[in-house]
């Protein structure tokens, strides 16, 4: 897991070379860096660290999308969180709001009970709502998915349906509400996730980020809690 952190601590100077206003780059990309660390000594001993990196790239009728997320949380010389998430989705035009999608994830979540989860899914959405203040996107599709049970070794493999919904509000020029839910299901195992989010402004492409993040499986092998409920605050850097 160090290993994979560091990969992703190593890419962050490179957002230092950002202008101040966030503009596509000449091939189109832009993107955030996230990074949250805090550390207690004294009667307790605990330390978190959740470290995000975002990119997206929008033509006339494609649009890219791919996230790499990592939490890591230690308290007492034990670890309650280790989870490392790689997202990514490619949308097609199909008219002024509506496009079709395929969407990769594959998560390394050390407490879920699985050694891996892995999905491919295709499938149709809408922006319903698209406006200054609201965004309001929903999509579903029909996919596959691989889970690796970490007692057993056994590999699972089976159909599933998605539901994927995502919400924006604008509360100012400084402040940015996000609601993400996204759903899973699939005779093996049913997941589900839910992210919210709160986003202010503090100067130039620098930002402070609070969010709540709960993941959900409906089978876990005994002795596995089925949901994780993840608090984290961050620094979050537009390029």
């Amino acid at each position: 897991m160090l290993k994979k952190l560091t990969l992703i601590l190593l890419l962050f100077p490179l957002i230092s070379m950002a202008a101040d206003e966030v503009e596509p780059t000449a091939s189109g990309w832009k993107g955030e860096g996230e990074l949250g660390f805090t550390s207690t000594s004294g009667n307790s001993e605990t330390e978190n660290l959740n470290a995000r990196l975002a990119v997206s790239r929008e033509s006339a009728q494609w649009k890219h999308i791919a996230s790499l997320d990592s939490i890591r949380n230690k308290s007492e010389d034990e670890t309650t969180a280790d989870s490392m998430v790689l997202k990514g989705r490619s949308e097609y035009s199909l008219g002024e709001k509506s496009y079709a999608f395929g969407q990769l994830r594959l998560e390394d979540d050390e407490f879920s009970g699985y050694e891996f989860q892995r999905t491919l899914t295709f499938g149709a959405g809408s922006r319903f709502i698209e406006n200054d203040k609201h965004l309001l996107d929903v999509s579903v599709g029909l996919g596959f998915r691989s889970l690796k049970d970490r007692e057993t070794g056994d590999t699972e493999e089976d159909n599933i349906v998605t539901a994927d919904a995502k919400y924006e509000y604008k509360i100012s020029e400084t402040a940015i509400f996000n609601q993400a839910i996204l759903i899973e299901d699939g005779d093996e195992n049913t997941y589900t996730e839910s992210d919210t989010s709160l986003k202010m402004k503090i100067d130039g492409n620098l930002a402070a980020k609070i969010s709540y993040l709960v993941k959900r499986n409906s089978e876990v092998p005994d002795g596995i809690e089925k949901s994780d409920k993840i608090t984290t605050i961050s620094l979050v850097y537009a390029f």
